[in-house]
């Protein structure tokens, strides 16, 4: 009679008195292996944006103090008061340049440390392709749509954000930052890790306002607190946010950041012949 052709297990030999042992090595239970599931988005806390906000809070006012002290040791700003310096935009726009970056990575890093994936899939940053050029140009009818909104409210003539065009080369440093690191910033902080917090926490439409009411707030020292500009940036802010909403992507917010702001220079620009008689729409 011959073997079976499956014998069955071998018993290796066993201390006496003990029952005999079955051969491990031909165990067949499967190992199951726990992967642990990703964190539900979004994957950071309320903390961590306190913890960003505060970071760039000092970060700006770091190297705003600095740059001060370096340009009054200038013997072309040796003579200024740190009065005329904070509202000079070769040294506020280079200390804000120099400050953002480091900003940036900070917000990276924490992104990162509290998530798994990619940063830009963690914040659903998701560029839209083909149609950037839409946003962007969307962000150009909002501006002039708002801006024609603002002719029926009573806007003061004068506000503090004014002080920063003294001349046509600080127009222009206005305008770069002002359609490049700074819409980046305030997108991924804003539409990028505040609004999903407040989604999950209260819902769209408290987060679209809550969101929205944030963005507005932080422009409000530029505007002297004045109701009528304080409005047009929150209707500005839902309209960024619930392009957010739509989209999913922070990446098309931004892009319509950057149109709307690109026209508000575009208009200052023509308004007062190439920023070169900004006394004509700065009071």
């Amino acid at each position: 009679m011959s073997l079976p052709s499956n014998p069955l297990p071998e018993f290796v030999e066993s201390v006496p008195g003990t029952p005999p042992v079955a051969d491990q090595s031909l165990d067949t239970t499967p190992t199951v292996i726990v992967v642990p599931t990703e964190k539900p988005f979004p994957t950071w806390s309320g903390w961590d944006v306190l913890a960003i906000l505060v970071f760039t809070l000092v970060a700006i006012f770091v190297f705003t103090l600095g740059a001060m002290f370096v340009a009054h040791a200038l013997p072309r700003y040796r003579n200024a008061t740190f009065t005329d310096l904070a509202t000079n935009a070769a040294v506020v726009i280079g200390a804000q340049t120099a400050a953002y970056p480091i900003v940036l990575l900070f917000i990276f890093l924490m992104v990162r440390t509290r998530s798994r994936q990619g940063f830009g899939k963690a914040i659903q940053w998701n560029w839209p392709g083909t149609l950037a050029p839409a946003f962007l140009i969307g962000g150009v009818i909002l501006a002039l749509a708002v801006e024609g909104l603002a002719r029926f409210l009573p806007v003061p003539k004068s506000l503090p954000i004014d002080a920063y065009f003294h001349d046509a080369a600080s127009a222009y440093m206005m305008a770069a930052f002002g359609t490049t690191l700074a819409p980046l910033l305030e997108e991924l902080f804003f539409r990028g890790l505040l609004y999903p917090l407040l989604r999950r926490a209260c819902g769209l439409i408290a987060a679209v306002l809550l969101t929205a009411a944030a963005f507005a707030a932080i422009h409000g020292a530029q505007l002297g607190l004045a109701w009528a500009p304080v409005l047009s940036i929150f209707i500005v802010g839902v309209a960024f946010t619930m392009v957010r909403v739509r989209t999913n992507s922070v990446a098309a917010a931004f892009l319509m950041h950057c149109g709307y702001n690109f026209a508000l220079f575009a208009a200052l620009w023509l308004a007062s012949d190439h920023y070169r008689h900004l006394e004509k729409v700065t009071g």
